[in-house]
């Protein structure tokens, strides 16, 4: 019996130290060596205030723990940036990960250039918001892009200068959901143009370029409400319509009248720095991250000021903004090992307890991730946080965007210069019909 007991005990030994070693040799294959290379635009703020610290201090935590990877950052930048992306493209040599926005990232999975990363968002896809996955996703409808920030679009008004020229009150704040009526607009913008000195405005309409053309569409899209850019399957623009055509002459009108400042020289830039230096008493273009980004250039009688956030004005109902989103994406190439190690640091950056939380708050935006909670009082941040709800379309990846923006671009100065709003929008719209191709 004891020769039995024995027999058994070693047995049951020899298979636990098998299992174990097996383990060990699991654990040991798993480690990926790898060199991989790491780009990304201004996207992040960080501690110090220099440009791409954040990201090289993320990177130092991942090979941390993951010593057998390295990871090399290049910081691009918005003006040569592009180019210098679709330059890698060409020639063979593009980079392991770019943190970009849906506009460019699905537009290089749809030409075969992206690997798609359903295997390292299987057990996240739960907990992101499924607009976000929705832009995220190729035409084959796999995922091409990690989404990690998202963030809405909305006006922006200076809190202490209405305060000072007592007509905080004419702007419905203190609302719910702080809709309002173009009417309601309108009234704020005439009480302002009557108060305020000649050297100041109430806000800037700006198309020098078609940078933050975001701002003036959704504008548009807006006001007397019904008046998408684009039909519903994304095949068609369509803003030539009645409520279109109502909506841009409203604004024409505003305009002339001085309830809006001609910005035919102005780009969005411009009217966010005036809007900053207090020369325009609100912004139809700003968000909680191009707020943080101002952080010490708001000025008002020598102190920051407070912007309070609204929706753009609607008629037809609930406010459709306009929003940014971010994230990563991986491009192929034929080294499985720099594949794996790409998808582990993206995987690092969206989901580690310290890391992912820092990323977003970098941004200045907001998780895409229910699993990231917002932590703050401030009621301004709080009300920005729940805008997903007036999301509207999504079109930055449609073929041809680039160049219906210069299209829209056009459109608009044209009608400030005082065309037929009409048939300035019937050209816009056979024009930019024409960019699907390009």
């Amino acid at each position: 019996m004891k020769k039995t007991f024995y027999t058994l005990l070693v047995k049951s030994l020899t298979v636990l130290l098998f299992i174990l070693c097996t383990a060990c040799t699991h654990k040991n294959t798993d480690q990926i060596s790898a060199q991989i290379d790491f780009w990304s635009f201004p996207n992040f703020t960080s501690e110090t205030g220099v440009p791409g610290d954040f990201e090289k201090s993320l990177i130092e935590a991942f090979e941390k723990e993951n010593p057998s990877i390295k990871v090399h950052f290049t910081l691009l930048d918005f003006t040569d940036g592009p180019a210098q992306i679709e330059k890698a493209i060409s020639s063979g040599q593009t980079p392991d990960i770019i943190y970009d926005a849906p506009g460019r990232i699905i537009l290089w999975a749809d030409k075969g250039l992206l690997e798609p990363l359903d295997d390292v968002l299987a057990t996240e896809k739960p907990y992101i918001t499924t607009g976000l996955l929705a832009v995220s996703a190729g035409k084959d409808r796999r995922t091409y892009m990690y989404p990690m920030h998202e963030g809405p679009f909305s006006m922006a008004f200076n809190k202490e200068m209405l305060e000072d020229l007592n007509l905080i009150d004419l702007l419905p704040y203190k609302r719910l959901d702080r809709s309002w009526t173009v009417a309601e607009y309108e009234k704020l913008l005439t009480a302002l143009k009557q108060k305020l000195p000649n050297d100041k405005t109430p806000g800037v309409f700006y198309c020098k370029t078609a940078g933050g053309d975001q701002g003036t569409r959704a504008f548009l899209v807006n006001l007397y409400g019904n008046a998408n850019l684009i039909n519903e399957d994304y095949t068609k623009y369509i803003f030539n319509s009645e409520q279109a055509v109502k909506n841009l002459q409203w604004t024409v009108r505003a305009v002339k009248n001085g309830l809006l400042f001609d910005g035919s020289s102005l780009t969005s830039n411009d009217a966010i720095a005036w809007f900053a230096e207090s020369k325009a008493v609100h912004t139809i273009l700003y968000s909680p991250q191009l707020n943080k980004m101002n952080d010490g250039k708001r000025r008002y009688n020598g102190k920051d000021f407070t912007p309070i956030y609204m929706p753009f004005p609607n008629d037809s109902g609930t406010p459709i903004l306009e929003f940014l989103a971010g994230g990563a994406c991986i491009f192929k190439n034929k080294d499985d090992a720099k594949i794996k190690a790409a998808k582990q640091f993206l995987h690092f950056a969206a989901t580690d307890e310290v890391w992912a939380e820092k990323l977003v708050a970098a941004t200045g935006a907001f998780p895409a991730t229910s699993k990231i909670k917002i932590d703050s009082q401030d009621n301004e941040i709080l009300y920005n946080s729940v805008l997903q709800r007036f999301f509207g379309q999504y079109y930055n990846n449609v073929a041809g965007f680039s160049k219906m923006r210069t299209y829209w671009n056009q459109a608009l100065k044209d009608a400030l210069a005082g065309k037929n709003v009409q048939d300035v929008l019937d050209n816009f719209v056979n024009n930019a019909n024409t960019s699907f191709g390009e």
